[in-house]
C-alpha cells in the first residue's frame, strides 16, 4: 500500500511533468502585440486572439535562430524527459508489489529528478541570452541579454519557473518517502522476529 507522501510524490511528478511539457510547447515565453515565441515556436499575429496568429514550430535545432537558444532548447527538453522518466519510474513503484524493488526505483527516480531540475534551471537560465539574437532583436526592438526590449515575459515562461521550483521538492519527498519505506521494513522485520521467537 502506498503511503500519504508517496501519494504526494506520485501525484506532484506526474503534475509537474504535464505542466512542464505544456510550457515548452508554449510560444508564450517572450511577447508583444503581434509576436510571441518560445522554446520551440514561434507566432505572428494578435496575440490576443489565438485563432489569427501564424505559428512556426522548430522540428530541428537548425530551425532554431540563435546558437544560444539551441542549447537552452536541448537542456529544457533534457529536463522534461528526465522529469517524465522519474514520474514514469514513481507510476511504476506504485504497480510493483509492496517490498519489492521499492528502492531500487525511488532512488533512481529521485537522481532523475535532481538532474532534471538541474538541466531545467541552466536552460531557463541560458534562454534569456537569445534575446541578443537577430530575430529578437526584430520581434522585441532593442532587446540584449536578459532585457526584452519591447516584448513582455509571457505565462509559459512564467510556468516553466514555477513548475521547476515545485520540482525542487520531488526529490526531498522522495528521501523522505524512502525513509518511510526503511522504517516500515525495518518494523515488519522486527515484528516477524518477535512473533518467530514468540512461536519458538
Amino acid at each position: 500500500m502506498v503511503s500519504c507522501m508517496g501519494s504526494v510524490w506520485v501525484t506532484l511528478s506526474l503534475a509537474l511533468a504535464c505542466i512542464s511539457g505544456f510550457s515548452l510547447t508554449s510560444a508564450a515565453w517572450f511577447r508583444n502585440g503581434t509576436v510571441s515565441f518560445g522554446v520551440f515556436l514561434h507566432c505572428y499575429g494578435p496575440t490576443n486572439t489565438l485563432c489569427n496568429q501564424t505559428c512556426t514550430v522548430y522540428k530541428t535545432l537548425d530551425e532554431i535562430p540563435d546558437v544560444s537558444w539551441q542549447i537552452a532548447a536541448v537542456l529544457l527538453f533534457t529536463g522534461w524527459l528526465l522529469l517524465v522518466f522519474g514520474a514514469v519510474l514513481i507510476l511504476s513503484w506504485i504497480l510493483i508489489p509492496e517490498g519489492l524493488c521499492q528502492r531500487r526505483v525511488c532512488t533512481p527516480a529521485r537522481y532523475a529528478q535532481t538532474a532534471a531540475v538541474m538541466a531545467t534551471v541552466l536552460g531557463l537560465l541560458i534562454f534569456p541570452f537569445s534575446l541578443d539574437s537577430a530575430f529578437a532583436k526584430e520581434a522585441c526592438g532593442p532587446s540584449w541579454i536578459y532585457y526584452s526590449g519591447n516584448c513582455k515575459l509571457g505565462w509559459g515562461f512564467m510556468m516553466a519557473i514555477i513548475a521547476v521550483m515545485l520540482s525542487c521538492l520531488l526529490p526531498i519527498i522522495g528521501r523522505y518517502n524512502l525513509n518511510e519505506i526503511k522504517t516500515k521494513i525495518i518494523f515488519s522485520r522486527i515484528r516477524e522476529s518477535i512473533l518467530v521467537t514468540e512461536d519458538n
